[in-house]
């Protein structure tokens, strides 16, 4: 079951970043990359619980500080760039 899940996350997040990524807005592929990291970070959180090992909290929550710096300094490129 659980492979199942994550076999469609990922089918979908692969869908989602190939429909945002043909259109030529740039907003609509930062949210696709948003949307995908915070899918990855999701699994992560879910792996650790089913592995029960504890340092895998401190790789998500590194990852999520990466993500949302990396989302907020495109955001405000592409803000500048209009």
């Amino acid at each position: 079951m659980t492979f199942y899940i994550t076999m469609a996350a990922i089918i979908s997040s692969i869908v989602m970043l190939v429909w945002f990524a043909a259109s030529s807005d740039p907003w609509r592929l930062l949210i696709a990359y948003s949307s995908i990291s915070t899918r990855l970070l999701i699994g992560v959180i879910f792996i650790e619980m089913v592995t029960g090992v504890d340092f895998i909290s401190s790789v998500a929550l590194l990852f999520l500080i990466l993500n949302t710096s990396g989302t907020i300094i495109a955001a405000y490129f592409l803000g500048v760039r209009r």
